[in-house]
């Protein structure tokens, strides 16, 4: 007989899930890393619970699950992020653990093109797919995600798909509830992180889940996967150099120039982000170290660099008939991409 630990919150007992007799199943784990992801949710950022609630439901599944991820944005911009990070493979939930530490959110939420990908890649119409989808927002591409949905039934894959929904607001909820009616499954809303805990017994109640004992409890608090990150300190600087004005024929916009440097020379990512510069109350914040929350970011782009000194520009339109500020962010890209450093917020001026 084999057991494995599955852990939930500190207020309730963890799990054992016993993989006796319980026969081979297919799981796709679908991530959203689009830029709100970076939201704080009870202390942490709401991409950070994701991955920390995720691994520890892959370190719960039988040996002989097999296991995919899929995920959209992780810095990709545009509404064609959706990614096969892992295909579907029998004792691939530890891969899959480990690609979770890459991923960065940044980017929109393309729904419908992440659910063809999932169609395309990993079904099949012999064996039934669990899909397990984290998201906190509804489509934000103009894709119709009902209509992939139909027409994957329609062309005889079998899946069943669970969402959970993060702090949604009530017509996302509904949209989210039709989706996992056509998908077979069910909603989950999660407005706390001990929702996830919940959520996962319903959805893996198809094996045997047992609770453990408070003494057992004491000994799993060591199985908790702990960051490989660093602590963040004077590792580099980044500035706005000048927010200027240009005229290309008919289009009038601005460029914001900016220089870096870090200690090491290695890969860094920027990020920059416009916002209005009044803030709102329900809002989008910028990512780590930004702990304030912040007006909704009107936009956001993603440039890649090499070498511990650089610099580089970003061009953009400004929406008309507001005030904005605007802030650029650097991420160390070795190992677990992390947030080193971010710059004053600048004005943009109406000319």
């Amino acid at each position: 007989m084999f057991f494995v630990l599955f852990l939930v919150s500190s207020i309730s007992f963890p799990i054992i899930i016993n993989s006796q007799n319980t026969p081979n199943k297919r799981y796709v784990f679908i991530l959203d890393a689009s830029g709100s992801m970076s939201e704080k949710w009870d202390g942490k950022t709401r991409i950070a619970v994701a991955k920390e609630k995720l691994i520890q439901v892959l370190g719960g599944l039988p040996k002989d699950a097999s296991v995919g991820l899929v995920a959209y944005g992780n810095r990709i911009a545009g509404c064609q992020s959706a990614r096969l990070y892992h295909p579907i493979q029998k004792g691939g939930a530890q891969i899959v653990s480990q690609k979770l530490a890459s991923i960065v959110p940044a980017g929109s939420t393309p729904i419908a093109q992440t659910l063809q990908v999932v169609g395309e890649y990993l079904l099949n119409d012999q064996v039934e797919t669990e899909i397990i989808f984290i998201s906190d927002g509804v489509e934000s591409c103009e894709g119709d995600p009902k209509s992939v949905l139909y027409n994957l039934r329609q062309s005889g894959k079998k899946f069943r798909l669970q969402i959970l929904g993060i702090d949604i607001d009530p017509k996302g909820e509904e949209d989210f509830k039709r989706l996992s009616l056509l998908g077979d499954g069910n909603y989950f809303s999660l407005k706390s992180p001990e929702d996830y805990d919940r959520s996962f017994r319903r959805i893996f109640s198809h094996l045997d889940l047992k609770e453990q004992s408070e003494t057992e409890n004491t000994n799993a608090v060591a199985l908790i996967p702990q960051s490989t990150n660093p602590p963040i300190e004077n590792k580099g600087k980044i500035k706005i150099v000048s927010v200027l004005p240009y005229e290309d024929g008919s289009e009038n916009g601005y460029i914001v120039n900016y220089e870096y440097s870090a200690v090491l020379p290695t890969e860094y990512m920027i990020q920059w982000y416009l916002y209005p510069t009044e803030e709102k109350r329900r809002s989008f914040p910028i990512p780590p170290l930004r702990e304030r929350r912040m007006g909704d970011v009107t936009k956001q782009l993603v440039e890649l660099k090499s070498g511990k000194e650089g610099k580089g520009r970003f061009v953009f339109v400004l929406p008309p008939g507001k005030r904005m500020k605007t802030s650029v962010e650097l991420w160390d890209m070795t190992g677990i991409p992390q947030i080193i450093a971010l710059s004053e917020e600048k004005p943009v001026h109406e000319k």
